[in-house]
């Protein structure tokens, strides 16, 4: 099981991935594959998330919003959006304004501490993979696993790759610890960042203000 004390380094590293200053708690647009609309900190995707369109339709309905109104503000975004939004600007204003609302924050709060479980069920699963040849997770390779899980799903590749098997041709990790290098190369070599390598850059950034919370 993740540290508790490795916590708020992980749920920062995934703020300043997904959102950096941003609030949580408005409307946000990825335009790249399968993406809709995200909020939250953990940026719930309306497209990909059954949890995120429930949660929006909750948001909506609290906030008195007309159910007529509500099918057609999730019917335009529970599809890919590679152009962005969708929505028009008095149904963008009116669902920020739920959402930033005093009944709609923690209805967004409640999915967050879901989907942040999620992520951590994900990272557990590393910590199990790498116990099995005696490789522990280094915390600060914790804030490495955590935004990759939270971008791209259960890492079973990466699970592979801790249980010996190679992976991408890299070297297999070696006892004692997976280091902040091991997961360096690791994730540069995967599809997204060979193709997004600025967004690997982002992510160093927003892990090192993460590992400003490691516990010392």
């Amino acid at each position: 099981m993740v540290d508790q004390a490795l916590l708020p380094a992980i749920r920062e590293t995934i703020r300043q991935n997904e959102i950096g200053g941003q609030s949580p708690y408005l409307l946000s647009f990825a335009k790249l594959g399968k993406s809709g609309a995200s909020f939250g900190f953990m940026q719930g995707d309306t497209n990909v998330s059954a949890l995120a369109r429930t949660t929006l339709q909750q948001v909506l309905a609290a906030a008195g919003t007309d159910p007529g109104a509500i099918s057609r503000i999730l019917e335009a975004v529970s599809r890919p959006l590679p152009g962005g939004n969708p929505l028009t600007s008095s149904d963008t204003d009116l669902v920020n304004a739920a959402l930033n609302s005093e009944a709609g924050r923690p209805l967004v709060d409640a999915m967050d501490n879901t989907l942040f479980q999620v992520v951590l069920d994900g990272v557990d699963s590393c910590i199990r993979a790498g116990a099995t040849r005696g490789v522990e997770i280094s915390p600060i390779a914790h804030l490495y696993i955590a935004p990759w899980v939270n971008m791209s799903g259960p890492p079973t590749l990466l699970c592979t790759w801790l249980k010996g098997s190679q992976v991408f041709g890299l070297p297999i990790p070696t006892p004692p610890w997976l280091t902040e290098a091991n997961m360096q190369a690791y994730l540069q070599a995967t599809a997204y960042f060979q193709a997004h390598p600025r967004n690997f850059v982002h992510l160093e950034e927003c892990i090192a203000k993460g590992a400003a919370l490691l516990p010392h």
